[in-house]
């Protein structure tokens, strides 16, 4: 990997307080994303416009997670890549994708999961997989948790972006989390602290099980 797959720097410039205004973005505990050295944000999941908000809000250039079914969505998918999207093979090896993450996270940059492991169709917040809590215990790195509200009624889960109007968005960042040991218990108490802060972020109804639907 030559160059880090992240946000551009112009574009996070430009685009970022663009994006703010259209979205009506309302943006909160920025301070808690560490201003250098590997990180990964946990983001509640619900609408494919969660990747722009967070960009947009982000003070840092960020890699993003998505599927080649995202990447090779018509126009969307090329802003998704230009915004620092790594491109996975969902349902491939699990150690690929892994790999490719911890690269980045090795070289100091800043990767967005989604934890629930795809879209929320009921607006709850899902218990997080357990990718993120290996990711974190393998790197030794802090998880930001991040809740956000509102981008599932601006691009609904099988519709078209509402691109006609302006939206009201929240993004909320939480106070990093430190890494768990690597063993089950500690990584079970790990994923138990990041679903109570991303409900409590997110603002939304706790959901106790796993998402039953991962929707990319």
């Amino acid at each position: 990997m030559d160059s880090l797959p992240a946000t551009p720097r112009w574009l996070q410039n430009f685009g970022g307080p663009l994006a703010r205004w259209w979205l009506r973005e309302e943006v909160r505990g920025r301070q808690h994303v560490p201003a250098t050295g590997p990180v990964i944000l946990a983001a509640r999941h619900a609408s494919h416009l969660d990747t722009v908000a967070v960009a947009a809000a982000s003070p840092r250039r960020l890699t993003f997670l998505g599927s080649v079914k995202l990447a090779e969505q018509p126009i969307f998918g090329n802003v998704l890549q230009s915004l620092g999207m790594l491109v996975v093979n969902r349902g491939s090896a699990d150690t690929d994708a892994m790999e490719r993450v911890l690269e980045v996270l090795d070289r100091g940059g800043a990767v967005v999961i989604y934890p629930e492991g795809g879209r929320t169709r009921d607006g709850r917040v899902y218990r997080p997989r357990s990718g993120v809590a290996r990711l974190a215990s393998t790197a030794e790195c802090p998880v930001v948790p991040v809740g956000i509200h509102g981008t599932g009624e601006a691009w609904p889960i099988d519709e078209r972006p509402r691109v006609w109007r302006r939206h009201d968005v929240r993004v909320a960042f939480g106070p990093p989390l430190d890494p768990p040991d690597d063993d089950p218990g500690s990584r079970r108490k790990f994923a138990s602290a990041l679903h109570d802060e991303l409900v409590e972020l997110s603002g939304a109804p706790r959901a106790n099980g796993f998402n039953p639907k991962t929707s990319a």
